[in-house]
């Protein structure tokens, strides 16, 4: 008896085929890739004996540098003492100190007689009202006429300071820290400085 399928092809029953895998052959695959794996690790130990070579003469560098990095260390110990001192200096030079003010005040100490050559902040710290850290202030100075007549104007000049509101704000002490004989142009004089 004879069938035939009068369906269209799509509707037609299909039948299943066995799927057959092709013949690989193994041994070669397995011979390949053990192939690969030693010369990837012959090509990292290559690598390795590489990388401590470079170690080595890196350390080497770096002893080689050791007094160069001891210079270095001092040069940033000096910064960092160099940084301090800076800023020791921008508080001195706070807002708070009010140099218009404080000039003011010794120009209106300043007696007949009594010449101002330096005016400038010193290393020292005086003992100043509300412990602001200004520094010191150094003034020096002539007094004209003999040595008891200039004595007598430096300490005048030194009252003066003192009970000065725009000067004693910023410093309670004042110092005579020198006191000597000079003579310009043929004229006695006593150089002092004040702390």
């Amino acid at each position: 008896m004879i069938e035939i399928n009068l369906l269209p092809k799509e509707l037609r029953k299909v039948e299943k085929v066995a799927m057959q895998l092709p013949n690989i052959p193994l041994l070669p695959i397995v011979v390949g890739v053990l192939a690969i794996l030693v010369v990837v690790s012959g090509v990292l130990g290559v690598l390795e004996i590489k990388t401590k070579k470079n170690l080595t003469k890196l350390n080497e560098k770096w002893n080689v540098m050791s007094p160069q990095r001891e210079k270095t260390g001092k040069i940033i110990t000096e910064i960092a003492a160099n940084e301090k001192k800076v800023s020791a200096i921008r508080k001195i030079a706070k807002p708070e100190l009010n140099w218009t003010k404080l000039l003011e005040g010794v120009n209106q100490s300043v007696i007949p007689n009594i010449w101002l050559a330096d005016i400038g902040l010193g290393r020292s710290i005086p003992g100043n009202k509300e412990n602001k850290d200004f520094g010191c202030l150094e003034v020096v100075g002539y007094a004209l006429g003999n040595s008891e007549q200039a004595t007598l104007l430096v300490a005048k000049f030194i009252n003066n300071l003192e009970e000065n509101k725009d000067f004693s704000d910023y410093f309670e002490t004042i110092e005579l820290h020198s006191l000597n004989k000079r003579e310009v142009y043929d004229e006695e004089v006593m150089m002092f400085e004040l702390d």
